[in-house]
C-alpha cells in the first residue's frame, strides 16, 4: 500500500501547486512494463511511471537505472529525486535511499513525498522517534491523505504508544474509510488493553547529539575499529559516515555534491566512466555495498593520488555540514566485516585536519 500512497501524495501535491515541477507529470499509469522496450521509453514521463512500476514488481535494477536516468535530467526537482530514493529504498539500499530524500527534502522542504519516505526508512532503521516526526510531519504536508497517520500509528505502537497509535490509525481510516490495511492494523491495536505494555523495539547503538559530540563519536568508532554506516540525522535531513574497520571510507550528507559528480565536474573520469562504477555498485543490492572511490581505483588505478584527493575532501565536506547542526540523533548499524578498502582514511587524522582547517580559516578571517 506504501508505494501507491506515495504516488497519491505526489499527485495532491500537483494539484496544490500547479507550476511546481514542470514536465515530469506523470502520464496514465502503464498496465504491463514486461512487454515494454525499456531503452525505448521516449520521454521522462514515461520513463518515471515505467521506473515506478517497475519498482513495484521487484524489478530494482531496472527500476532504479530508468530512474537515475530522469534524475541526471531533473537534478534541482525534488519529486524526481524522491522517486529515484524509493526505488533504493524498495531495493534494500537504504543508505542511498536516506541520502536521495534528504536531497529532496533539500530542494523542497514541504515535498510530502519526501518526508514520507525519510520516515520509511527511519522505521527500517529502527529510528523510532525519527520516523514518527517525519510521519508528524507528513501528515501535516498532506493532511488528505492517509499514509502519515497511518505510518505515525504504526510506529507509535511499537513505541507503546497506543493511545496515540490508536488516534492516528483513527485518522488514517477516516482518509480511507476503504483501505482493509489500515482497518486491520486499527482493529488490532483496538483489541489490545489500553493500558497494555509493549516491549519497545531493541536499539541499536544510538544517542542524541546533545550528549554526544560527533568527533567523540568517531572517535569511538575508531578505538573500536567497528565496520558499518553511523547515520546522523537532524532537521536538515540525515547524512551518513561509513566506515571499515574505525577508518572512515565516505561520507555524505544534505547539499554536498556526490563523489561522482564531484569527479565528473573536474574531469577527473568520464560520465560512462561513473555510470559503469555505479552499475557495480547497484548490482549489490546489500545495504552497505564497496564504496564508489575503491571501485573506481580498481579500474583506473593511475587515478589513485586524485581519488585520495576527492574522496577525503567529500568526506570533510561531509563532516562539516553535520558539524553546524545544532541538534539531532545518530544510530550506528553495523556492517558485514571486510577487509580495508583502498582508499580510507584514519578517522582521527581526519577530524584532526577538519578542525586545523577550521582554525586556519577563522584565523584568516579575524585578521581581515
Amino acid at each position: 500500500m506504501l508505494r501507491p500512497i506515495l504516488s497519491k501524495l505526489r499527485e495532491a501535491r500537483r494539484r496544490r501547486s500547479p507550476d511546481s515541477d514542470p514536465g515530469v507529470a506523470l502520464p496514465p499509469a502503464i498496465d504491463d512494463p514486461r512487454g515494454t522496450d525499456l531503452d525505448g521509453a521516449g520521454t521522462d514521463q514515461q520513463m518515471t511511471t515505467l521506473g515506478i512500476t517497475l519498482s513495484r514488481d521487484g524489478r530494482h535494477a531496472e527500476a532504479i537505472r530508468l530512474l537515475s536516468e530522469v534524475a541526471k535530467r531533473w537534478p534541482g526537482v525534488a519529486a524526481v529525486q524522491a522517486d529515484l530514493a524509493m526505488a533504493l529504498f524498495s531495493a534494500g539500499q537504504l543508505e542511498e535511499a536516506l541520502w536521495g530524500f534528504s536531497e529532496a527534502l533539500r530542494l523542497d522542504p514541504r515535498s510530502a513525498q519526501a518526508r514520507c519516505g525519510l520516515g520509511l526508512a527511519y522505521q527500517r532503521l529502527e529510528r523510532w522517534q525519527e520516523a514518527a516526526e517525519a510521519f508528524r510531519q507528513t501528515e501535516s504536508l498532506a493532511p488528505d491523505q492517509a499514509v502519515g497517520p497511518f505510518n505515525l500509528g504504526l510506529v507509535l505502537s511499537a513505541l507503546g504508544e497506543h493511545d496515540e497509535a490508536r488516534r492516528a490509525l483513527l485518522r488514517a481510516a477516516t482518509l480511507a474509510p476503504d483501505d482493509r490495511e489500515i482497518h486491520e492494523a486499527l482493529t488490532s491495536l483496538l483489541a489490545q488493553p489500553a493500558n497494555a505494555e509493549t516491549a519497545t523495539p531493541s536499539g541499536r547503538f544510538s544517542g542524541d547529539l546533545g550528549s554526544f559530540g560527533l568527533p567523540e563519536i568517531l572517535e569511538f568508532m575508531r578505538v573500536q575499529q567497528k565496520t558499518g554506516s553511523l547515520v546522523i540525522s537532524s532537521r536538515q535531513g540525515a547524512g551518513i559516515v561509513r566506515l571499515v574497520q574505525g577508518r572512515l571510507t565516505s561520507v555524505s550528507a544534505p547539499g554536498v555534491q556526490r563523489l561522482g559528480e564531484t569527479l565528473v565536474s573536474r574531469g577527473i573520469i568520464s560520465r560512462s566512466d561513473l555510470d559503469a562504477a555505479l552499475a557495480i555498485q547497484r548490482a549489490d543490492l546489500r545495504q552497505t555495498s564497496e564504496a564508489l572511490g575503491s571501485v573506481l581505483l580498481r579500474k583506473r588505478p593511475g587515478d589513485r593520488e586524485q581519488l585520495n584527493q576527492a574522496v577525503l575532501q567529500q568526506i570533510l565536506d561531509g563532516l562539516a555540514e553535520m558539524l553546524s547542526w545544532r541538534e539531532g540523533a545518530f544510530s550506528f548499524h553495523a556492517g558485514t566485516p571486510a577487509e580495508v578498502p583502498a582508499i580510507s582514511f584514519d578517522t582521527q587524522s581526519v577530524v584532526m585536519e577538519f578542525f586545523r582547517m577550521t582554525d586556519d580559516k577563522s584565523s584568516r578571517s579575524s585578521s581581515t
